[in-house]
């Protein structure tokens, strides 16, 4: 039996098995992660407009009967393939997975659960809330967590500040201009003018390269220079030169899933060449993105993705699909 081991199970980690197991039911799939539960942190938002308790955002691994979760984190990609864990020991499978993430600089943790949780507990009490933006990549979905907040408490002030930001992440933003004037919160690359009692000031943290992925060359399917050692995320995405959206490396996983599949199954990796150009070109990838996250609204349309992911991911998973 072919086994596969996944390091990280954030959203691309967990669609990767999902689309893997999809397509070769009888793979052996590992995920090694130091949480007893996978995070869906693209439904943080909803969670703030009021459509989802925090706590339905974990979904604990051990009712995902499908996979097998070692509770451990990964401190080094072995030279030889496979990942060493903290206690010493090597797993490797024969095609092996880093799927980490990034790592996120900032006072703020709204990228976790409960992080997002507690952000939450101070917003309730403050008058105004004001998101500063001044770092080269910011952790995205503040500006879905600001739509929330102002669509709940209609009466608070909520403001987005853009002191600084990469040119890329300014195009994401003209994408949603149209939701920020309709909700009536202004954006400006000034910082906060001054500070009144009753303001909760939120600066955005910065997404960087995760240290596992320092020194890995990336190949046209994302291998490594590491034997059947592969990198998808924010981390991959960040050294092709794309933005670390969450999108990015759903797409990434899928499409990497798909060329293991073909492999395993027909001994060669096959994927839709318009898919792979997409992911190494730019300007194709900002197509994809205005297309993807132009539609609708971000509150419903996270929504939507929520059930899809309940009862699709984690329920194919699970075994419940």
């Amino acid at each position: 039996m072919v086994e596969v081991v996944i390091a990280g199970g954030g959203v691309s980690g967990l669609y990767f098995a999902y689309r893997l197991l999809s397509a070769v039911p009888d793979v052996k799939a590992t995920v090694v992660d130091p949480k007893p539960y996978h995070e869906f942190l693209i439904g943080v938002p909803m969670a703030f407009g009021g459509l989802v308790e925090f706590d339905q955002l974990k979904f604990p691994f051990s009712s995902m009967g499908r996979i097998r979760h070692v509770q451990s984190e990964v401190v080094e990609v072995a030279e030889d393939g496979g990942f060493k864990l903290a206690d010493g020991s090597v797993l490797r499978g024969d095609y092996n997975v880093l799927a980490v993430g990034s790592v996120r600089l900032g006072p703020e943790t709204y990228f976790t659960v409960d992080g997002a949780k507690a952000l939450y507990e101070k917003v309730k009490s403050a008058k105004a809330v004001r998101f500063i933006v001044d770092e080269t990549y910011p952790v995205i979905g503040f500006q879905e967590i600001a739509i929330a907040v102002k669509s709940l408490w209609r009466s608070k002030e909520v403001s987005i500040h853009m002191v600084y930001v990469h040119p890329d992440y300014r195009w994401l933003f003209e994408l949603h201009s149209h939701l920020f004037r309709e909700f009536g919160i202004p954006i400006t690359d000034e910082p906060p003018a001054s500070y009144s009692p009753g303001e909760l000031l939120v600066t955005v943290p910065s997404t960087v390269l995760h240290p596992l992925a320092r020194g890995l060359a990336l190949g046209p399917l994302f291998e490594t220079q590491y034997p059947n050692t592969y990198l998808i995320g924010e981390s991959s995405l960040i050294k092709l030169r794309l933005p670390p959206l969450g999108w990015g490396a759903i797409w990434q996983a899928s499409l990497l899933a798909s060329a293991i599949a073909s492999e395993i199954r027909g001994g060669y990796a096959e994927v839709e060449a318009d898919e792979w150009t997409a992911l190494n070109d730019p300007d194709r990838f900002k197509q994809y993105f205005t297309l993807r996250m132009s539609k609708g609204i971000p509150l419903v349309a996270l929504r939507g993705l929520y059930e899809l992911w309940r009862s699709k991911v984690v329920g194919t998973l699970s075994g419940s699909a």
